[in-house]
């Protein structure tokens, strides 16, 4: 049979066709195979960033690569694939950085945020892992990126780890790395956490890590405790340090102090311990050394110490030495016992006297024990200083009971005196003497009385040598700023007194500042006036009044002719024979009363609202910020005045840090005025400390009265 190449021809062409449909069919199954299994492999070799784009049997291989042998190796796992003919490479390299910095954070939120540069996957992935296992109850929150620059990895992976080992042992904090640089800030949340976490820093860093900053806070205590007890065999020492340094010391001090005895120190450091604690706690274990046995405890700023002395004078002297040099914030409970001595019996009256002369002391009579009568001395030479005493007296038994309240009692005055004698007999005190100053002969004989009260009956006869003064210089201020300025001389302490009686009731919710000085005068006509006086500048919107000898000079602000004629009338008439009144008595404007308004309002929201800030700081709390924005209202209402703004503070802490506080807070004011919209050039501020107190720092209440702001409005 003869073969025919056109029926060939006419055969092939649907069979192409047919192949062709079958291929295309096909491409796509084809792809996704190749594009699975080519993925497959880029991941088995590490490189789960790149990813392969297939036309046919023809790859593109896309994605960012970690390093400069990234892409080769993924062109490499993927034309080893079977059933890939050609494979090309489009890979970029992630962003080099030249400050390479990484970092974990907690803020005790039950969340640990990483963030910074990691080198590539893999890394990240373990550093998640790791935040896992240190934190296993914390949500982990991974803002990490890969960059490029990252220093040697595997001392860079090993320092990240030990970081997060750290961290997981604060309460908050963050651990960073700049290439091998670690730093780590925080606050412990156990003490053992803040031991361990300063030995690792100190002696466990991995290799090729240095420490850059730590900033590691011990965990905070409250009560801050602390015990010392003394037995026959050992000094134990408990409860808190507030550093490493401090507890280095204590324990130095207690080797030194207790020598012979076995120290045991499982105190642990802890933040807390109020202001002055190291010196307290050295002056208990060096008290605590003097005693037999006892022990020294700390809760906050209470000291109780108790224990058995050798003898009395032993006893005496741990007291004066607690007592005269721990810190005065702290409040000092002490028993300390001791053996009683066996004296001899006394006479049938007990008495004892103190004289003073020109030329020194003399002590004589009984008194009931060696430490009694040491401490009586040493009371004696510390109101005498420099002076001779002179001791005769002799240990008796048979002292009345209190006795030592009743003979100080008359100690007390006799250095006012040029001569005088104190004496005590069973319990009568009798005080005797001459003075050339007339405010002490009028002013001992009540003191001594209320002095010994009750234990003893007193009586004082003080005479008087001198000449009376009576051209006394006095003064009263009123700035109606909150502020009564009492300075000068007054005849004695009852006129003094009667005066800031007076003012504290003419003056309701102002602070009155007693600046006064005891003359020694009669008061039985000057006070009359300086009362009267008083009265009358209360009646006056702002002012003063001053009594130079007999003359009365009274100036000042009205709020209206009424008064101002009124108080004219008052000063210079009905006064007592030899005394004459001035007066320079103007009477407000209408723009002074608008201010004085304006002012008023201020005040009133201010007594109304509240004005608080953060302990110890001068950031104002968000309660605060409903009154201030009325005051912003009120300020804004009246625009033609000057607002100046005064910062108080109570008498906690040191003047000069008061002084700062009030300044700073009276500043918080303005600029919180300032952006509610009130112009920063009306305003003005100034602070005034604890100088101005308008209740008792004695009392939580008082001094939460005396933390305050007040505003002073001014007319331009």
């Amino acid at each position: 049979m003869r073969c025919k190449p056109s029926y060939w021809l006419l055969g092939l062409v649907p069979i192409a066709i047919l192949s062709w449909v079958v291929a295309e069919l096909e491409r796509d199954r084809i792809e996704s195979d190749l594009a699975r299994r080519t993925q497959d492999a880029i991941a088995r070799a590490g490189l789960a960033r790149a990813a392969p784009i297939f036309s046919g049997r023809d790859a593109i291989i896309t994605g960012r690569a970690a390093d400069d042998s990234e892409p080769a190796r993924a062109l490499a796992s993927v034309r080893d694939v079977w059933g890939v003919r050609v494979a090309h490479g489009r890979i970029d390299l992630i962003d080099r950085v030249d400050k390479y910095l990484w970092s974990a954070t907690t803020r005790g939120d039950g969340r640990v945020v990483l963030g910074g540069f990691v080198p590539n996957d893999d890394i990240r992935a373990e550093l998640v892992r790791a935040a896992r296992a240190e934190f296993s109850n914390a949500k982990i929150v991974d803002e990490m990126t890969l960059a490029r620059g990252a220093p040697d990895r595997d001392a860079w992976l090993t320092g990240a780890v030990f970081g997060m080992r750290q961290l997981a042992k604060l309460k908050r904090g963050s651990t960073e790395l700049d290439a091998l640089d670690i730093s780590l800030v925080g606050e412990a949340a156990t003490s053992a956490a803040y031991t361990e976490v300063r030995s690792a820093l100190k002696s466990g860093l991995p290799g090729g890590i240095k420490l850059a900053l730590e900033k590691v806070a011990p965990p905070r205590v409250d009560p801050f405790t602390w015990t010392a007890e003394k037995s026959a065999q050992q000094v134990a020492l408990s409860g808190f340090v507030p550093s490493e340094k401090l507890r280095g010391d204590l324990s130095i001090r207690a080797k030194s102090a207790f020598s012979g005895l076995s120290i045991s120190d499982r105190t642990d450091v802890a933040d807390g311990a109020p202001e002055g604690w190291g010196i307290a706690a050295q002056t208990a274990l060096d008290q605590l050394a003097v005693l037999k046995s006892g022990t020294a405890s700390f809760k906050g700023r209470e000291l109780s110490f108790a224990g058995e002395a050798a003898d009395e004078a032993t006893a005496v002297n741990v007291r004066k030495a607690l007592r005269g040099v721990v810190p005065q914030n702290f409040k000092l409970n002490e028993q300390i016992r001791y053996p009683k001595p066996t004296v001899a019996p006394a006479d049938t009256s007990y008495v004892m006297a103190i004289a003073s002369e020109p030329v020194g002391i003399e002590v004589t009579g009984s008194v009931p024990s060696e430490a009694a009568r040491a401490a009586l001395v040493d009371a004696i030479r510390a109101r005498f200083p420099g002076k001779n005493v002179l001791d005769k007296l002799q240990v008796a038994a048979g002292a009345p009971e209190g006795w030592q309240q009743c003979i100080v009692a008359g100690l007390a005055a006799l250095p006012r005196l040029k001569v005088g004698k104190a004496v005590l007999s069973d319990r009568q005190l009798t005080v005797t003497g001459s003075t050339d100053d007339y405010a002490v002969a009028r002013g001992v004989p009540p003191e001594v009385k209320a002095a010994a009260s009750p234990i003893c009956e007193a009586e004082a006869n003080i005479q008087f040598d001198g000449q009376v003064r009576t051209n006394l210089s006095w003064k009263a201020v009123y700035e109606n700023a909150g502020q009564v300025s009492l300075t000068g001389e007054v005849p004695d302490e009852q006129s003094r007194a009667r005066l800031v009686e007076s003012a504290q009731s003419l003056f309701p919710s102002t602070s009155i500042a007693d600046k006064m000085t005891i003359a020694g005068a009669p008061a039985d006509v000057w006070l009359p006036v300086a009362m009267k006086a008083l009265a009358q500048l209360a009646q006056l919107h702002s002012g003063e009044v001053a009594i130079e000898g007999s003359g009365i000079n009274l100036k000042g602000l009205a709020e209206s002719d009424q008064v101002a004629a009124s108080i004219r009338t008052a000063v210079t008439s009905g006064l007592p024979d030899g005394f004459t009144g001035r007066h320079a008595i103007e009477v407000m404007s209408a723009v002074e009363k608008e201010a004085d308004n304006c002012q008023d309002l201020m005040r009133e929201t201010t007594a109304r609202g509240s004005i608080q800030f953060e302990r110890a700081s001068a950031d104002l709390t968000t309660e605060s910020a409903e009154t201030l924005k009325e005051l912003a209202e009120i300020a804004n209402a009246c625009p033609r005045f000057r607002i100046e703004i005064e910062g108080h503070t109570d008498a906690e802490g040191t003047d000069e840090r008061n002084q700062r506080l009030s300044d700073r807070r009276a500043l918080a004011v303005a600029n919180f005025l300032s952006q509610a919209g009130v112009d920063a050039k009306r305003l003005t501020t100034v602070g005034y400390g604890a100088t101005r107190p308008i209740s008792d720092n004695e009392t939580e209440e008082g001094r939460a009265r005396n933390r305050r702001i007040e505003f002073t409005v001014k007319a331009k």
